[in-house]
């Protein structure tokens, strides 16, 4: 689901005089900014808002999503001093926000024993800075997640199984592309708002950081890799958009129209394919997704922050936690399948289902797995602008206009640099 939706509350606290001695305070107004979340979700957001209303009767919230304006938005309200109270980031915005002190450290409103008893490990720790946790986390996501497939092709290409390792999908396109004409995959080579093929480094086990924080994604070994790509790109086994476009959006046309034989990804790709080519969604596979020699999955996650510009904290946070509760983002998986980041989701009987349509057996086998969300390594504060620096040298090895080793040496000096931590 790849990154999302804001919304904003706003917060008004008036005082004034009852009969006698007592005073009555008007109802405190919340802002809610979410991201990319309206109009597909309204009905869930709207109906867990007005059930955080009903719980909490003195407080009011007002929700808006930004969409491609939320993060522009949120950095001019707070030099206006007028921001939102609850904010719905991802976890690299919300390290950079933190990092900037705009926010307000959640683990001194909610105490940590809270947070860590509510939320698996790792999703706590990729919203902490400085010993300090700055997020409620939401709902997240695994870029391996499932391998989803087309058995036709499979059986085409002479394939008798799904690949399973990443190494294997690496032939496997060759195989398909040469015995089908379809292409087997499309690898997220050059994805917009990420160094997508950072990801692949961390799965297969090789560093992005050296001990002292300095970036060390160019050893003969990741120059090996991308390498091996490259020459997947040049052969014609990898569309020619996919240094222009997401993987995640070519990959989904593609395979509706059978000219893609492989997605690896979270179960949203399966809505999409059900709308386009409900005959290809029956017949589709899915199973567990292949993995890297260091058997790890990659993921992201949503937050719900609370800016250090808020006026009313407090309660803030009780909307932030409320929304990303277990009960509230089991409610949410069942409308859309996300990966919830609360531990209690790991026994969840909603992911103990099985059957035969593609999405419940998605959802059921990437649903209890939000353990797993990780970035694979920590995004340095000016990520924006390294990534499209990693992203530029990547697309000039895939073009050929440096050998691999040439790209990768020119963007870890880049990063070095210029990183800020």
């Amino acid at each position: 689901m790849k990154n999302l939706r804001l919304l904003a509350l706003g917060l008004a606290l008036a005082a004034g005089p009852l009969a006698g001695t007592a005073a009555a305070q008007q109802p405190v107004e919340l802002q809610l900014w979410t991201w990319y979340l309206s109009p597909k979700f309204d009905t869930y957001i709207k109906d867990t808002l007005a059930a955080f209303e009903k719980a909490n009767p003195g407080i009011k919230v007002r929700w808006f999503d930004k969409q491609d304006s939320l993060v522009q938005d949120f950095i001019a309200s707070v030099n206006l001093g007028n921001a939102p109270d609850v904010v719905n980031l991802n976890i690299d915005e919300t390290q950079k926000a933190a990092q900037n002190g705009f926010l307000r450290a959640v683990s001194d409103l909610s105490s940590p024993a809270t947070l860590n008893a509510t939320y698996y490990p790792q999703s706590v720790r990729n919203f902490t800075s400085g010993g300090k946790v700055y997020a409620y986390p939401w709902y997240g996501w695994l870029n391996e997640g499932v391998l989803l497939y087309n058995p036709d092709l499979l059986k085409k290409a002479g394939l008798t199984r799904a690949p399973r390792s990443l190494s294997e999908m690496l032939s496997y396109a060759k195989t398909i592309k040469d015995k089908t004409g379809a292409y087997g995959w499309v690898p997220a080579l050059k994805d917009p708002n990420t160094a997508s093929f950072l990801g692949y480094f961390y799965s297969e086990g090789l560093p992005i950081y050296d001990a002292g924080g300095k970036a060390a994604f160019n050893s003969p070994a990741h120059a090996a890799l991308l390498g091996q790509y490259v020459n997947l790109y040049k052969g014609g086994y990898i569309p020619e958009d996919a240094v222009r476009r997401e993987a995640f959006q070519i990959a989904t046309e593609l395979y509706a129209q059978n000219r893609v034989a492989m997605i690896v990804g979270g179960p949203q790709a399966l809505t999409r394919i059900k709308d386009t080519n409900p005959t290809l969604y029956g017949k589709t596979v899915v199973t567990e997704a292949p993995l890297g020699k260091a058997g790890v999955q990659t993921g992201g996650s949503m937050s719900l922050v609370i800016p250090a510009a808020s006026k009313h904290p407090r309660e803030a946070a009780k909307l932030a936690a409320f929304l990303s509760n277990n009960a509230n983002q089991l409610a949410f998986a069942k409308v859309v399948p996300i990966v919830p980041t609360t531990r209690a989701a790991q026994t969840a009987a909603l992911f103990k289902q099985s059957g035969s349509d593609p999405v419940q057996r998605a959802t059921a086998l990437v649903g209890a797995s939000g353990r797993f969300i990780n970035p694979g390594y920590k995004a340095p504060g000016n990520s924006d602008d390294l990534y499209k620096n990693f992203n530029d040298n990547i697309e000039a090895a895939v073009l050929g206009k440096k050998t691999p080793q040439q790209a990768l040496n020119d963007a870890a000096a880049y990063w070095n640099a210029n990183m800020k931590k």
